[in-house]
């Protein structure tokens, strides 16, 4: 049986994972951390996730990739991008590639709360419809 958390961090920056986790547990919600993509797909096929968290930088592909990926693999829950760049056109590409959002790195613990409850909620949302519908 899968266990379930309500999200995994993909990222190479234990700084910046380390964020991740406490902002994440400041709202209540358990996380499970890896470093990779490599390492993400292998948790994903032990767990269920309500969304990921993935930085733009993995060791082992692009973000373009990940995303890919990883919407795949978690049957498209909502992927949130993590990254240092706080440029508009990183945001435009991050989404345009299927990122359900994107926070700049230091994160705003206000804007980070309010990305999460509306990814939490788009997926409840989802898997409510799909339920429905079976």
């Amino acid at each position: 049986m899968l266990s379930t958390f309500p999200v995994l961090i993909v990222c190479s920056d234990s700084k910046q994972s380390d964020k991740a986790v406490e902002l994440a547990r400041n709202i209540g919600l358990k996380s499970v951390t890896c470093s990779s993509l490599t390492d993400a797909r292998t948790l994903i096929e032990r767990h269920t996730f309500q969304l990921v968290l993935c930085a733009d930088d993995l060791p082992d592909c692009n973000l373009g990739t990940s995303l890919k990926v990883l919407l795949a693999a978690t049957g498209g829950i909502p992927v949130i991008v993590l990254s240092h760049l706080a440029e508009w056109e990183a945001y435009v590409k991050a989404l345009s590639a299927g990122a359900f959002d994107y926070i700049a790195y230091p994160p705003d613990r206000a804007e980070t709360e309010r990305i999460l409850g509306l990814a939490l909620l788009q997926d409840r949302r989802a898997r409510s419809a799909s339920q429905n519908s079976a």
